[in-house]
């Protein structure tokens, strides 16, 4: 299985509160939406912890079946078609701090 891992921070002027309302009530439906191959997809919203502010705000993981799922998903991403999500990130993400990794996960301890 193939995971993409994106790092999130949210546009100037929203509130932690609007970008975590907007990306779970919006922004993950529609790309669960549209999106091919997704086989599992999890929002991770940042704790406020009362240190200040956060290096990112949240992130997602989404899962795929192998590495050419994940392929077929990412052109899909930069088409004409995936425009929709691109342009949706754009309301409420501060693209110049968004990080991508795509990885193969290793278990270490499983619950038992």
């Amino acid at each position: 299985m193939v995971k993409s891992m994106t790092l999130f921070k949210r546009k100037p002027g929203l509130t932690l509160e609007e970008f975590n309302r907007y990306w779970e009530k919006e922004h993950g439906p529609m790309v669960l939406k549209i999106m091919p191959g997704v086989r599992r997809y999890v929002q991770s919203h940042v704790v406020d912890l009362g240190k200040g502010e956060p290096k990112y705000d949240g992130a997602a993981e989404v899962w795929f079946d192998n590495l050419e799922s994940y392929k077929r998903a990412a052109e899909f991403y930069l088409s004409p078609k995936g425009q929709v999500i691109r342009d949706d990130e754009a309301r409420f993400i501060d693209k110049t701090r968004m990080l991508v990794i795509v990885v193969e996960e290793r278990v270490m301890k499983e619950a038992p």
